[in-house]
């Protein structure tokens, strides 16, 4: 394969000296021949940064005196990073030797590709898939695809409509773009919003099998969690649609709502209380939401009923149930 771009991976790292070690050694094992590693540090109190800067010297630093959440640590790492081409990752992975490779050789090849996101399998059930790119409901609730499913090694790219927050790898001028449209990003809610924004765009996203991650993953949920992804789910989905496609859409955004009202009720009071914040907030922050959509439509390049075409209309109800326990 012949390469041309620089790659910048990006790992945020908050508390998490158990997972240096094996991410970092993955990363530097790379094939591919021309990148940079950039360890981003969000006020760590576990003496990771010490440990991180002493095993591996050779390392760009940058290092936060507030943790900024994963896609803050990554928009905050973008002025000390020189490719081309932008990788982020988690922090609690272990990568394949050509998972750069595989990726940056797709997007030479494909020019109208934004990005591009791998195969994640699990890490301690490496016949098992976490995500292969996520589908996303009209609603914005975001699900990974193929989610536990077992590896049938398939290797054909695939359109997706989202990323993976977990991996990917994205052209540096899209990344730019939006990041300067947009701003600070919403924690847990960052790949739904940057691959909504790239479809908006007119650009694609793709799912490439042949570039492999592992992944300590479950799919777990907590009332914190919920209450920031319903609050970002709701601005967004706000934001992002016109107010015409909003109430064409309306009777599944209010079925939608009446589910995950149902939803908060079978996991107890606690998320009664938040999902309820999360509505509140929709009031609370009109005027904001008004901004922001002017914000995205600078970003526009299709209709919203194009990208409906991409979107999914299907709750995957197995996700959701996994998450009462």
């Amino acid at each position: 394969m012949k390469h041309s771009q620089k790659i910048s991976v990006i790992i945020v790292n908050y508390n998490s000296l158990d997972h240096i070690d094996t991410c970092v050694t993955s990363v530097l094992n790379q094939t591919y021949p021309d990148f940079e590693v950039i360890i981003v540090d969000n006020n760590s109190a576990d003496d990771s940064l010490n440990y991180a800067r002493t095993q591996f010297p050779g390392l760009i630093y940058v290092t936060n005196t507030e943790n900024l959440g994963y896609a803050g640590g990554v928009c905050s790492a973008l002025e000390y990073a020189s490719g081309q081409l932008i990788a982020p990752l988690n922090i609690d992975t272990e990568v394949a030797d050509d998972w750069l490779a595989q990726m940056a050789d797709f997007l030479d090849r494909n020019p109208g590709a934004a990005a591009v996101t791998p195969k994640i399998l699990l890490f301690n059930n490496r016949n098992r898939i976490n995500a292969m790119g996520m589908n996303v409901h009209v609603s914005g609730m975001a699900f990974c695809r193929h989610l536990y499913k077992e590896d049938d090694g398939l290797i054909e790219p695939q359109r997706v409509f989202a990323l993976s927050g977990c991996s990917y790898l994205i052209r540096r001028e899209i990344l730019e773009q939006i990041n300067n449209s947009v701003g600070q990003w919403d924690i847990y809610y960052d790949d739904v919003i940057i691959s909504w924004l790239i479809n908006l765009m007119g650009h694609d996203i793709w799912c490439t099998p042949g570039a492999v991650i592992y992944h300590k993953y479950a799919l777990k949920m907590n009332r914190d969690k919920f209450l920031i992804y319903e609050r970002c789910r709701h601005f967004f989905v706000l934001s992002v649609l016109k107010p015409f496609t909003l109430l064409i859409l309306s009777p599944v955004l209010i079925v939608t709502e009446l589910l995950v009202v149902v939803y908060s009720l079978l996991k107890g009071r606690h998320y009664i209380k938040a999902k309820m914040g999360a509505i509140r907030s929709i009031f609370q922050q009109a005027r904001s939401i008004r901004k922001k959509r002017a914000q995205y439509q600078q970003l526009r390049k299709k209709s919203d009923f194009r990208l409906l075409k991409r979107l999914s209309w299907n709750l995957e109800w197995g996700q959701l149930f996994r998450t009462l326990d």
